[in-house]
């Protein structure tokens, strides 16, 4: 549309210079017949030409055959023109300045004297017209433009309101429900068509999700015997009790380890269930979740509890929401030199858990990578976090890092009942 008015406003104003020309010289012409007319009429073929000066208006001059001044005045900047003009044989037109132009006439009376007039226009009123139209046309141009734009905005965002619409509830269905389809029935259009592209990709969602529960759910059963053989080894052989510390501390390290990993297993596996299944009908309080995690805290920690701003229900049951929670705050007792903060705020759709320590903050070294399994600043498994947010991001939620001026803060995003 810009290039559209651009073009339509070079046109308009050669159209109007090329008119304002062709007004310019026939009002030029007019003049010099009508004074062509009154010589005529004046004539007399005994006499050297003459022109009663009152015959002749401003801004017109009358020479003879020689180029002498007979009659008439003109602007004082024209007069040098109008002199070289005096001897013309044929029409001539000169401009004086810009804002002049002039007009010399060759005539013959009926008597046969012979003459010249020279006639003169000032063209700035047509100068000023083009310019009022220059400006109108700017104006209508970007009238124009902007009602090109507000209706191409709203035309396409009305066009792509149903594309947005099925990406965020293919979004959310691949999230939370595998088994919604869109199915807009034979793909005779482009939404059709999109619809089904969507239907095959939430298919192929559905099955590599499926899979990937499958293959979680029965790595976490095999392992789940030897495991639990490893921690009733353990816990028997400190049962039966040990006189060498040494070899008490390396039991009391397995049984405290192979009870973590058997956490870790348990939580695996409710993660791979159908999360919406798991939690359609459980739900619970931020208050819940953090009470049960207080006996977690080191005596030598002070924990700041400020959830008195959440009353809202998450959705999901207690379990695995303190599953996604309870990594988090180990992470920050961990990294803690003396306080751990617990915020909880209810958002529109959102309950969010800020937990926060004073510690270092999160090292450079793995800050993109925070999640991912195996990153660790401390020399552990770098496994809770990852955990975490996967639990989270199960329920519908997710798991956020952000470090602060006095140490790391993660924040626990959970959907609301």
């Amino acid at each position: 549309m810009a290039v559209v008015m651009v073009c339509v406003g070079i046109g308009v104003q050669l159209l109007l210079g090329y008119v304002a020309h062709r007004d310019i010289d026939r009002v030029l012409a007019e003049r010099a017949d009508a004074v062509i007319g009154v010589v005529d009429a004046q004539s007399r073929a005994s006499t050297p030409l003459e022109v009663p000066p009152d015959a002749v208006e401003p801004g017109v001059r009358v020479y003879d055959q020689g180029g002498q001044l007979v009659a008439g005045t003109i602007e004082t900047e024209a007069r040098d023109e109008a002199d070289d003009l005096a001897n013309v044989t044929v029409p001539t037109t000169a401009a004086a300045n810009e804002e002049l132009r002039l007009l010399a006439v060759p005539f013959t009376t009926p008597d046969g004297q012979r003459g010249v007039v020279v006639v003169s226009q000032e063209a700035s009123p047509y100068e000023r017209a083009e310019m009022y139209a220059f400006a109108a046309t700017i104006g209508i141009g970007l009238l124009a433009i902007a009602l090109a734009v507000i209706i191409a905005r709203r035309v396409t965002s009305q066009a792509l309101a149903p594309v947005t619409q099925m990406a965020a509830r293919a979004a959310d269905w691949s999230e939370h429900d595998l088994n919604h389809r869109f199915d807009l029935g034979p793909t005779d259009d482009e939404l059709c068509q999109l619809g089904e592209t969507l239907d095959h990709l939430l298919d192929r969602v559905a099955m590599a999700i499926r899979s990937e529960q499958r293959l979680t759910s029965e790595l976490a059963h095999e392992l789940r015997t030897p495991l639990t053989a490893i921690q009733g080894s353990a816990d028997l052989a400190l049962m039966r009790g040990v006189s060498d510390d040494d070899v008490r501390a390396d039991l009391v390290e397995i049984s405290k380890a192979a009870r973590v990993m058997a956490e870790v297993i348990t939580t695996l596996v409710d993660v791979a269930r159908d999360p919406a299944a798991a939690g359609a009908s459980a739900t619970c309080r931020v208050g819940d979740v953090v009470g049960a995690m207080r006996q977690s805290v080191p005596v030598h920690l002070d924990l700041v509890e400020d959830v008195s701003d959440s009353s809202a229900r998450i959705a999901g049951p207690r379990p695995i929401v303190l599953r996604a929670v309870a990594p988090v705050l180990d992470n920050a007792i961990s990294h803690a030199r003396s306080t751990v903060t617990v915020r909880a705020v209810d958002l529109p759709h959102r309950v969010a858990i800020s937990i926060s320590d004073d510690g270092p903050g999160i090292d450079d070294r793995i800050r993109e990578r925070i999640f991912e399994v195996g990153a660790s600043g401390t020399g552990g498994t770098g496994l809770g976090l990852g955990i975490a947010q996967r639990v989270a991001r199960s329920l519908g939620g997710d798991v956020l890092a952000a470090t602060t001026t006095t140490g790391a803060m993660f924040t626990i995003r959970l959907p609301r009942a």
